[in-house]
C-alpha cells in the first residue's frame, strides 16, 4: 500500500514540472476513463425530444467568434541574427470585448501573439492570463463590432450528446474547418508532453469529432450550438479519439477576467486524484465521493489548517466533489484572503477545518 503510493506520488511530481508544449506536435498518453455502469434496457422504447439546432446554423452562428491565433517566435542564429518562427491555433471569443480563450500551449513563450478575425482583420493580442496545468490562457485584442460565443454547462453533458469542433486544422488555410461527432467518455485523464516533461490534465471530455494539430484552442460545442468545451489535443495512438477541457472550468477565469482585467489563482496547497484514479493505483478510498489527496504543500495554507496527505476531501463550502474540476470550480470562484470551509475523511473520522486561500 505505501509502495504504491509512494510510486503515484512519484508519477505525480514528475508530471507536475510544466515543460514547453509544442502547438504543432503534442504526444498524449490515455491514463484512464470513467467507468460506466451497465444499464439496464428499458421494458419499451423511449422517444426523447432534444432542442438541438441543425449543424450548418450552429456553424453560421459560432463561426465569427473563432479566431486563428498566430504566436511568433524570436531566437537567435549562431551568428546572432534574429530568426522568427510561428505556429498556428485556434481560439474563441468569449466576449465583445475582444477577451479569447485558447489553450496555454497556443501561446506559451510566444514573443508576438496575432490573432486572424472571420472578416479578414488581424490585431496584435495580448496575454491576459496562462495556466500550463489547465492548458487554459485568455488573451485579448482591442477591437470592435466582434461576435462572442454563448457558453454552455459541461455538467449537463452526457456520453453520445452531439458534438461540434471548429478551428484551424493544418493551417491558416484550412481556418474555421467544422467537424461534426459525438461525446465519446467522460472524466478523462491524459499525460500530455514529451518523455522529458509531462503533466497530467484531468477531467476531460472525449469526443470523436475530428480535431487535428491546428484545432488547439477552439471550441467544442453542443446541439445548440453552446461551448462546452475548449479543444485540447488528440490522442497520437489511436483515430477518432479527441480531448477537450470543460467549459466549466474556465467560466469562473473568465468571468473575473472580464470584472477585474485579471486573475489571480486561487491556492490551498494540495494536489489531487479522482477516487477512479486512486483506485487504478491500489488506494483503497473507502467513501462514496470525494478526491483523494496526493500530496500537501509544505507551509501551503492546507498544511497551515492540518490537511494531511492521505485525506480525502468530500466538499467544499457545502458543494460535494467527485471530480478534481469541482474543486477548482468552487475554489476559482473566492478570492485570496477568503476562508473556505472544507469537509474531509481522514480514515473512518470526518472532520471540517477552515483554509484562508493563498494566491500562486
Amino acid at each position: 500500500m505505501i509502495k504504491n503510493i509512494r510510486a503515484f506520488i512519484a508519477v505525480v511530481l514528475i508530471s507536475a514540472l510544466i515543460g514547453a508544449l509544442s502547438a504543432t506536435f503534442v504526444t498524449t498518453k490515455i491514463i484512464y476513463g470513467e467507468r460506466q455502469k451497465p444499464v439496464e434496457p428499458p421494458e419499451k422504447t423511449q422517444t426523447f425530444t432534444v432542442k438541438e439546432a441543425p449543424i450548418p446554423d450552429i456553424a453560421r452562428e459560432i463561426t465569427p467568434a473563432v479566431v486563428g491565433v498566430v504566436t511568433i517566435y524570436i531566437d537567435y542564429d549562431f551568428f546572432f541574427r534574429r530568426v522568427e518562427s510561428q505556429s498556428l491555433g485556434s481560439g474563441i471569443i468569449v466576449d465583445k470585448n475582444g477577451y479569447i480563450l485558447t489553450n496555454a500551449h497556443v501561446v506559451e513563450g510566444s514573443n508576438k501573439i496575432m490573432v486572424y478575425l472571420y472578416d479578414g482583420r488581424k490585431f496584435r493580442a495580448k496575454k491576459i492570463y496562462e495556466d500550463g496545468e489547465l492548458d487554459l490562457a485568455v488573451i485579448k485584442i482591442d477591437a470592435d463590432n466582434l461576435t462572442a460565443a454563448r457558453l454552455g454547462d459541461s455538467d449537463k453533458v452526457v456520453v453520445g450528446d452531439r458534438a461540434i469542433a471548429i478551428g484551424n486544422p493544418l493551417g491558416l488555410t484550412l481556418q474555421r474547418t467544422v467537424t461534426a461527432g459525438i461525446i465519446s467518455a467522460l472524466n478523462r485523464t491524459i499525460a500530455v508532453g514529451t518523455q522529458k516533461s509531462m503533466t497530467l490534465i484531468q477531467d476531460l471530455i472525449q469526443t470523436d469529432a475530428s480535431i487535428n494539430p491546428g484545432n488547439s484552442g477552439g471550441p467544442l460545442l453542443n446541439g445548440k450550438g453552446e461551448v462546452i468545451g475548449i479543444n485540447t489535443v488528440k490522442a497520437t495512438e489511436a483515430e477518432a479519439i479527441g480531448f477537450a477541457i470543460p467549459i466549466n472550468i474556465a467560466k469562473p477565469i473568465i468571468n473575473k477576467i472580464i470584472e477585474k482585467g485579471g486573475f489571480e489563482k486561487p491556492y490551498i496547497g494540495i494536489e489531487c486524484i479522482d477516487r477512479e484514479m486512486a483506485r487504478l493505483f491500489n488506494i483503497d478510498v473507502p467513501v462514496d465521493g470525494g478526491i483523494y489527496i496526493v500530496k500537501v504543500h509544505k507551509d501551503s495554507p492546507a498544511q497551515k489548517a492540518g490537511i494531511r496527505q492521505g485525506d480525502i476531501v468530500l466538499n467544499i463550502n457545502g458543494e460535494k466533489l467527485t471530480k478534481v474540476s469541482q474543486m477548482r470550480k468552487v475554489l476559482y470562484t473566492l478570492e485570496p484572503g477568503q476562508k473556505v470551509k472544507i469537509v474531509l475523511m481522514r480514515g473512518n473520522d470526518k472532520i471540517t477545518t477552515e483554509v484562508i486561500i493563498g494566491k500562486e
